[in-house]
């Protein structure tokens, strides 16, 4: 079987769940980075695409050379029929390379608001696990208009798309639900990130402290979906 490409854009490399979960779905797994030397993968090379968060931001693709590639390898991937799954900053990408817009809100979104799935979202081949009502993490600058004919999955408050699908193979999430304890304990130890949260209206302390329940929450449903996507993945390799 072809490997599923997993893009990480952090310098930690850190996948998360999505690792184990494509592996416990039977998927080999590959992984690349910005940092990397070497370019991105052909489409005849995998069989699926996970885009992961990242400081990059999808409104200047055309001056990032990577993200450029990137989003031109979604949008070959698609047209062959390969499933991508994209987290925050792979969302975004994903609805460029679909032709959807992403634009700045001018300010930080950081928290944990609810996910609330739609009829569509129910019914979905990868998320359609999720409960009704989930508090996700979303932490971003920039929002997503959605691409033409994508079909909205599940809603947050506020501005930009939260949850979607781009035709049948598709999928974009704002939240960053492939989270795990050791990535949060990471970036709320950095500075940077610290400021990011306190200026999005929080206090540090308390976001750590209220994090941890609803961390918990969100793995018990994430963990199904990403071998949900790895199984369909398979599933299509293996046809």
């Amino acid at each position: 079987m072809k490997p599923v490409l997993i893009v990480t854009h952090l310098p930690d490399r850190a996948d998360g769940l999505v690792r184990a979960c494509l592996e416990e779905a039977g998927c080999a797994v590959i992984e690349c980075n910005p940092a990397d030397a070497e370019p991105l993968p052909e489409t005849s090379e995998i069989s699926g695409v996970v885009s992961l968060g990242g400081r990059q931001s999808a409104t200047r693709v055309d001056a990032d050379p990577f993200l450029a590639a990137e989003t031109e390898l979604m949008a070959q991937a698609l047209e062959r029929d390969i499933p991508v799954l994209g987290m925050c900053l792979g969302a975004q990408l994903l609805a460029v390379a679909t032709g959807g817009r992403v634009r700045a809100a001018g300010h930080m979104n950081a928290g944990w608001p609810d996910l609330e799935l739609l009829p569509a979202g129910h019914s979905d081949p990868v998320f359609g696990g999720f409960p009704a009502r989930l508090p996700v993490l979303k932490w971003h600058e920039d929002i997503i208009d959605l691409p033409p004919g994508a079909v909205e999955l599940a809603t947050t408050p506020g501005p930009g798309a939260a949850l979607f699908r781009v035709g049948s193979r598709g999928w974009g999430s704002q939240a960053h639900v492939e989270l795990t304890p050791a990535m949060l304990d990471g970036w709320l130890t950095d500075p940077a990130d610290i400021a990011e949260i306190e200026n999005a209206g929080h206090d540090i302390a308390g976001f750590r402290a209220a994090s941890g329940g609803h961390l918990e929450a969100q793995m018990a449903a994430a963990r199904p979906m990403f071998r949900a996507f790895g199984a369909l993945t398979w599933a299509l390799t293996s046809a």
